[in-house]
């Protein structure tokens, strides 16, 4: 069994349809303000976001400036909140918000920014209902950044 299909019937989803291996209720989004990449300019070739069944799976986001080619300039804070401001303007995209999100992967590229990340993280969640959580310490991320984290959110159909 293909490892992403396991994942989402873990997670609830209907199998894929066999053939091209796209099921009718998987919707895959791009992301917001995202240039259109032709087959000479894939930087980026991913979604930021993927429907399957009831449950929205975002792709990993770091704290980008405007350009989207560099990271907001002053550490992990400024960063952390960028990563969070994108990441609601996806959720926003699909009629969601930060309550509808039930999981999150967080990676940091120092450890020791650790207490400085979960000072903003907490600020985007309900007291007492922050969704599950994973966390690891990385060696490198995209663009240098100093936190990457992606999300799961229940989006029922």
């Amino acid at each position: 069994m293909r490892p992403i299909l396991a994942l989402a019937l873990l997670a609830g989803a209907a199998p894929l349809a066999a053939g091209d291996g796209a099921d009718p209720g998987t919707t895959h989004a791009p992301a917001p303000g995202a240039p259109v990449f032709t087959p000479s300019t894939l930087p980026y070739p991913f979604s930021t976001a993927v429907q399957v069944g009831d449950v929205l799976y975002l792709s990993g986001d770091i704290g980008v400036d405007e350009s989207g080619s560099a990271v907001v300039p002053g550490g992990i804070e400024p960063e952390t909140r960028r990563m969070f401001e994108r990441i609601g303007a996806t959720l926003a995209q699909h009629g969601l918000g930060f309550d509808d999100v039930f999981k999150c992967t967080v990676y940091l590229a120092d450890m020791g920014e650790w207490p400085a990340f979960n000072a903003i993280y907490a600020t985007y969640f309900e007291k007492g209902r922050y969704p599950a959580r994973s966390a690891m310490g990385v060696s490198g991320l995209a663009l240098g950044a100093r936190v990457e984290m992606e999300c799961w959110a229940y989006s029922p159909q």
